[in-house]
């Protein structure tokens, strides 16, 4: 754990100006450029040796920027880098000379423009009929090619850029620069608009996911038919027209805040909870059964349908058994546990008390194993863990300074209130690399990735605090974190590309995945687990209900989603994620 740095620090003309970590990892990497080898994770495990001697001046008076360039200077070399210690000083002898603007470690990434890019993928959705025969379809993707090339460009710093183009971090909703990347729909009072204009709304703030808390509680009325049928019709419609997905939230016994100010006092307030709880159960029963009508698609809405101590009473079970059938079939079905003391989860990375999320990052385990003997020492890789997932915190910093370069109205501090999610890749993979087993085993494998999502966790928390960033380590909505158009086959069919507090292992059973999944997600406080099931041995009847049982009753997992899975090389179906945008 680094040791708090100092916080200010005097500039050469005697300004005193908040001291940033980033510029000397940027500097470093800039360095490395030099030397034709650039490399940014070796720039930031630097710059954390730097700051660990840092924090024994944080008590004292700031130090300048000159006595802080000299320390960096020793440190590399003392660390074993003495000729990047000579670029480093050389650099500051340019910029006494010469002004900062000469300086190479803050000149902008030479991105490549996204014209080709742009033609690439044209090309690849017009081998795709189905997906050529959509206009709308090919405009947004063609845009998204181009703003994600400008968020490389101008959003985050060069040696961010490199740690994403090497493949140690992954950069996914870079296409939506200008907003959140996701959100939770009305956080005021539902019923104000219309839901197509409330999801237009929402569409300039999020840029990817927007999640529905209970709109069971009165989001439509009366509790018929016809309103479920409007209510799903409205919001197909409005997901269609923004390009979001959605995360439909139903059955949770704890309401939504939202709806907790449309009571009338205290009297008869228990009587009215009671009838309140029967009608939103009945339109959320309503909703579920309309949803998945013979025919109906929904390639860009999930329901997570929430368990609660109410859902194990007797004779409620059984009503779990048609919704368990369909999701164990491949409806886009996911099962959210509500338990005490934890605040209701209402996406990946959106609860009630973090209802903006600001960006979702990728750790690539498995590359970062290649670092030098790191496969063959478990206790050096989560040392050296923290190194990585401050990169991580240095994207989140970068783009919430972006954010507030342009002048608009973040109601209710939904940019400060935004977190970062820290999603480990290839966790399953990298633990049987380095420790030889298996999540599912248990023993020292399941011990060690434990480790990992504590070690990230506590890395992130820490440092967080520092540049008050809310953080936390979480899976992805569909599992997987593609960063670039060519690794789009590797990733649907590698266990190295699996991201989330997931284990990945179709011959472990069901049990086993969930008892090793519950363990992760008691480390984190979050989490999504994919339950494989082969095709040859599917779930049936009250087997599916027993193991949400077991899940409920006996792990801390957070929320599950059955998944099919074919013989070698295996192959996820997925529905939800088979058609394109």
């Amino acid at each position: 754990m680094i040791d708090q740095p100092p916080a200010w620090v005097y500039k050469r003309d005697g300004r005193r100006v908040p001291f940033e970590a980033d510029k000397i990892s940027r500097a470093l990497f800039a360095a490395t450029e030099t030397l034709g080898q650039p490399d940014a994770f070796v720039a930031r495990e630097l710059t954390d040796g730097v700051l660990h001697f840092l924090s024994a001046e944080a008590d004292h008076d700031p130090l300048t920027t000159t006595q802080v360039a000299d320390l960096v200077i020793k440190v590399v070399r003392e660390l074993g880098q003495p000729a990047l210690s000579q670029v480093f000083e050389e650099f500051g002898r340019r910029r006494a000379l010469t002004g900062p603007k000469s300086a190479p470690c803050e000149s902008k990434q030479a991105v490549a423009g996204p014209d080709q890019a742009i033609l690439q993928e044209i090309a690849s959705l017009l081998d795709n009929p189905s997906a050529a025969s959509d206009p709308r379809g090919l405009l947004w993707r063609t845009g998204e090619v181009s703003l994600g090339s400008y968020a490389l460009r101008e959003v985050f710093a060069r040696d961010l850029v490199a740690a994403h183009q090497d493949g140690l971090l992954t950069l996914p909703g870079r296409e939506a620069p200008l907003e959140l990347a996701a959100l939770v729909l009305g956080q005021e009072e539902p019923r104000r608009k219309e839901l197509v204009e409330t999801l237009e709304e929402a569409r300039r703030w999020a840029g990817n996911l927007v999640a529905l808390d209970g709109p069971e509680y009165g989001w439509f009325a009366p509790a018929s038919d016809q309103g479920a049928v409007s209510f799903l019709r409205e919001l197909g419609i409005g997901l269609r027209a923004t390009g979001l997905k959605g995360v439909l939230n139903l059955n949770s016994a704890s309401v939504p805040p939202w709806a907790e100010e449309l009571g009338e006092g205290p009297l008869f307030a228990g009587q009215r909870s009671s009838l309140a709880a029967d009608q939103a159960s009945a339109r959320a029963a309503l909703l579920r059964d309309r949803l998945f009508l013979p025919g109906a698609r929904w390639d860009n809405l999930r329901l997570d349908w929430h368990l609660g101590e109410r859902d194990w009473l007797p004779g409620k079970e059984d009503q779990l058994l048609p919704l368990a059938r369909r999701a164990a079939e491949g409806a886009p079905v996911s099962f959210v546990f509500d338990r005490l003391r934890r605040p209701v989860n209402l996406a990946e990375g959106l609860d009630r008390r973090h209802p903006t999320l600001l960006l979702r990052v990728g750790l690539h385990l498995p590359r970062f194993a290649q670092q030098p003997g790191l496969r063959s020492d478990p206790d050096l890789f989560l040392h050296k863990l923290g190194s990585l997932a401050r990169l991580a915190l240095s994207a989140a910093v970068q783009k919430r300074a972006f954010l507030k370069r342009y002048p608009r109205a973040w109601t209710g501090f939904l940019l400060d209130r935004a977190r970062l999610i820290v999603v480990p890749v290839g966790l399953e993979t990298v633990v049987q690399e380095v420790v030889g087993q298996g999540l599912c085993v248990g023993g020292a494998g399941l011990d060690f990735g434990r480790r990992i999502v504590q070690r990230l966790r506590e890395v992130l928390e820490t440092d967080g605090q520092a540049c008050r960033v809310d953080t936390a380590v979480d899976s992805a909505p569909n599992f997987f974190l593609p960063r670039a158009a060519e690794d789009q086959a590797a990733s649907s069919s590698s266990n190295s590309w699996v991201a989330g507090l997931t284990t990945w292992d179709a011959e472990a059973s069901p049990r086993q995945q969930l008892r090793a999944a519950g363990l992760l997600h008691a480390a984190a406080d979050l989490g999504t687990a994919a339950v494989l099931v082969p095709q040859e041995k599917p779930l049936v009847g009250e087997e599916l209900v027993d193991l949400l049982r077991y899940a409920w009753h006996h792990t801390q997992v957070v929320r599950l989603r059955w998944l099919r899975v074919g013989p070698p090389p295996r192959q996820l179906v997925a529905p939800w994620e088979e058609a394109g945008p």
